[in-house]
C-alpha cells in the first residue's frame, strides 16, 4: 500500500498481478463578468470540476486502465449528463503498438488532450473548447516511442462512435482521428503534457504535432459536441489541427490551429410538420500562450486567440476573440495551487466582455 500527497492512495498486489490508485481533484472558481452594455453581468462561485479517478494495471504491467468519473454539474455534457468521462483499458503489445479501448479522449490537438488539472492558466482557450473533439467511445492504437527512436517520434490512430461521451445517435457514420507527434529535442517526458515548464532545464525542448479527423454523419453542430440538430444526423466534417510547445529554463510557449469544415454548409428538413434550416459550424482558430515560472512556485501567464467563422456566420454569443493574462502559485505543483487571470472576450457581433476568475486546486 502507498499513499502520498499529489498522487492519490494505491495498492498493490504481493505477487504483482495487480495494482489500483485512487486520486481524487476539486476545483473552486469564482469568476465575475462585466458587459460593454451592462446587461449581463455576472458574479458566481462554483465547483467547476470534481473528479474521481481509479487507475491501474492488471494481471501483468502491460494491461493497464483508468476509470474517471465527474459529480460537477458543470463537468457533465449538457445533451448526455452522465459521470463517466473516461473508462478504458489499454495493452502494451510492442513498443511500436499499444491498444487502447473504452471511452477516451480524441487523439486530436495537444491542449485538449492536456488534463485540466495541469494547465497552467484557469481553463483552456475559448479556441480549444470550439474545436475540440472531446471523448468518445472507439479504440485506438498509439506509440510514444516509434521505431525506438528515444521517444522523438509518436502518433495515435482510431476510429471512434462519432457521437460524443456516452452518446448513440443511431445514424450511420463513425469518427476517424490521427495525430503524429514529432519532438525535436528530446524524447516524451522533456515535453510532457504539463504546460509549465517545472524542470526549469537549461535544454530547449521543442515538439510539433499533426492531427486529423473526418466525422461522418453528426447530429452535433461542433462535430462530437455542442447542441443537437434538429434536423437529425446529417453533417460530416473534415478536422485538421496543428500545434507546437517549447520549454527552456522556465519558459513555456504553446500554439494551436485549428480547421473544421462541413462537406454541406446547411440541412433542410419538415420538423413537425414546420421547414427547418440546420446551418452547419465551420471555421479556424487559433491561439498562442506563453508562460514563464518566476520563481519554483510563481508563474506569469499569457494568451491571445481567435475564431472565424467559414460561410454561415456563427451569430451566437459565444466569445470568438481573447486576450488575457494570469497568475499561477504552485504551492505543491499542480495538487495544490491558485490561479488568477483577467480576459476581454470578444463576441461575435462585436460587443465585448471583462472576465476575471480565481480557481483553487485541490489535488490529494
Amino acid at each position: 500500500m502507498h499513499a502520498k500527497f499529489g498522487e492519490g492512495v494505491g495498492i498493490e498486489a504481493s505477487d504483482g498481478s495487480f495494482g489500483l490508485t485512487l486520486k481524487a481533484r476539486m476545483q473552486l472558481r469564482g469568476t465575475v463578468v462585466e458587459t460593454d452594455n451592462d446587461s449581463d453581468a455576472s458574479a458566481d462561485i462554483q465547483i467547476r470540476r470534481l473528479r474521481l479517478t481509479l487507475e491501474g494495471f492488471a494481471l501483468r504491467k502491460r494491461l493497464t486502465y483508468k476509470i474517471q468519473l465527474a459529480a460537477a454539474s458543470l463537468d457533465l455534457d449538457p445533451v448526455a449528463p452522465l459521470i463517466v468521462r473516461d473508462a478504458y483499458a489499454n495493452y502494451a503489445l510492442h513498443r511500436d503498438v499499444e491498444v487502447r479501448f473504452g471511452q477516451m479522449k480524441v487523439p486530436f490537438g495537444r491542449q485538449r488532450v492536456v488534463s485540466s488539472g495541469s494547465l497552467q492558466m484557469v481553463d483552456r482557450s475559448i479556441v480549444t473548447s470550439e474545436f475540440n473533439l472531446d471523448r468518445d467511445v472507439g479504440v485506438q492504437a498509439l506509440s510514444n516511442d516509434l521505431f525506438g527512436l528515444g521517444e522523438h517520434l509518436g502518433y495515435s490512430v482510431g476510429i471512434f462512435g462519432g457521437d460524443g461521451r456516452g452518446r448513440v445517435s443511431g445514424g450511420y457514420g463513425l469518427l476517424y482521428a490521427a495525430r503524429l507527434e514529432v519532438r525535436a529535442f528530446g524524447g516524451r517526458r522533456a515535453v510532457e503534457l504539463d504546460e509549465p515548464d517545472f524542470a526549469r532545464a537549461h535544454t530547449a525542448r521543442l515538439a510539433f504535432g499533426v492531427s486529423a479527423a473526418f466525422n461522418q454523419k453528426t447530429d452535433r453542430n461542433r462535430s462530437t459536441i455542442g447542441p443537437v440538430f434538429a434536423t437529425g444526423t446529417w453533417a460530416s466534417y473534415a478536422h485538421l489541427g496543428f500545434d507546437s510547445t517549447f520549454k527552456f529554463a522556465g519558459i513555456s510557449l504553446t500554439n494551436e490551429f485549428f480547421l473544421r469544415k462541413a462537406t454541406e454548409d446547411a440541412n433542410v428538413e419538415r420538423v413537425e410538420g414546420k421547414q427547418v434550416t440546420d446551418y452547419a459550424r465551420s471555421g479556424y482558430g487559433g491561439f498562442l500562450q506563453g508562460g514563464y515560472l518566476l520563481t519554483p512556485e510563481l508563474e506569469l501567464v499569457g494568451r491571445v486567440g481567435g475564431i472565424y467563422p467559414i460561410g454561415v456566420p456563427n451569430v451566437s454569443s459565444d466569445p470568438v476573440k481573447e486576450v488575457g493574462g494570469g497568475l499561477s502559485y504552485y504551492f505543491v505543483r499542480h495538487a495544490l495551487k491558485l490561479q488568477a487571470d483577467y480576459f476581454r472576450l470578444i463576441e461575435t457581433q462585436g460587443e465585448g466582455r471583462h472576465q476575471v476568475r480565481l480557481q483553487v486546486q485541490f489535488a490529494p
